[in-house]
């Protein structure tokens, strides 16, 4: 194993382990999209029917329920890097002999990883709320979460690496979150928006992410499948330049 794939594997590893020791932050990451589920899916459910989306509404819930426990998980996870710099980790890593670029990637790869743990525990539950799931469509979405969570880890990196206090890195992630989930098409069908709030949700990437989930899990989908899967990649490269120039330029 190359000294690059080493400090790849072994900080990816940290901050998994990290993630899994932390009992009550698991517990609660875990439960949070099931309480999406109940609460929204069950609350709505009658009131949508399956006529303007195709499906039961659990159904079509559950991919983007699914996509939004990545941007939420894949986001936090940057605040370990205001971690590092608070507690004096960050400026040991600053300074050992290896590229910028290979410390991001294995932030942005446990970040995956962290997501993906999430993700699992949504698809297999989900079935026990009465979502009809095709489990060979779930494992080819895996791909596409992935490459969607290390570019929403990307974006945190960025965020994280000009700030110094939690608050503030708080502040800035909830601002940005917020109109990226709603605006995303995770809770509503596409079909039939104001003009204006459908040109929105085309420039929101994890629109797309969204709609290649849903499509490969209930196949139900508003875009191409490869035009979704080629957005989803080209913002994984555009944020995951800027996160290592962003992370270069950096003082611990």
């Amino acid at each position: 194993m190359s000294m690059r794939a080493e400090v790849v594997y072994h900080l990816a590893r940290r901050d998994v382990v990290k993630f899994l020791r932390d009992r009550q932050s698991l517990v609660a990451t875990l439960v949070r999209p099931l309480l999406w589920i109940l609460a929204v899916g069950f609350g709505l459910r009658r009131a949508v029917g399956t006529g303007a989306i195709g499906v039961d509404f659990v159904s079509f819930l559950v991919p983007g329920v699914a996509t939004m426990a990545v941007l939420f998980s894949s986001m936090f996870s940057a605040v370990s890097i205001v971690w590092d710099r608070e507690f004096g980790f960050l400026k040991e890593l600053l300074v050992a002999p290896v590229p910028r670029a290979t410390l991001v990637f294995a932030k942005m790869i446990s970040a995956s990883v962290t997501a993906l743990l999430e993700v699992s525990v949504v698809l297999l539950v989900s079935p026990l709320f009465g979502a009809r799931i095709d489990p060979l469509g779930a494992l080819l979405a895996i791909p596409v979460l992935v490459a969607f969570g290390m570019s929403v880890s990307a974006l945190g990196i960025t965020v994280a690496s000009r700030m110094k206090t939690f608050e503030g890195f708080g502040g800035i992630v909830n601002f940005l979150i917020q109109p990226v989930f709603f605006f995303s098409g995770a809770l509503y069908p596409l079909e039939g928006l104001p003009p204006a709030l459908a040109a929105v949700v085309r420039l929101n990437p994890m629109s797309y992410a969204v709609d290649a989930t849903r499509g490969l899990c209930v196949g139900v989908h508003h875009f191409p499948i490869p035009l979704d899967a080629g957005v989803v990649l080209a913002a994984l490269a555009l944020l995951g330049t800027l996160a290592v120039r962003s992370f270069s330029r950096m003082q611990a």
